[in-house]
């Protein structure tokens, strides 16, 4: 009977440490994401602002706010 309360004890910890552990990564995970969509906004920005043979100022307004 002790050792089957020492081994569930056991068990829910390492459920625990485990839980922690997948949010942690989770929540890495979508920083990297975040971050890797605001790098791809700015190199679209760069992209399209020093192409000079297409006046995208003129079809794209938005553009006018970068």
């Amino acid at each position: 009977m002790e050792e089957s309360i020492k081994t569930l004890r056991k068990r829910r910890k390492h459920i625990k440490v485990a839980t922690e552990v997948n949010k942690h990564h989770a929540d890495v995970l979508r920083n990297k994401s975040e971050e890797r969509k605001a790098r791809s906004h700015i190199q679209i920005m760069g992209e399209l602002i020093s192409n000079k043979n297409i006046d995208y100022h003129r079809h794209m307004k938005w553009l006018v706010d970068w």
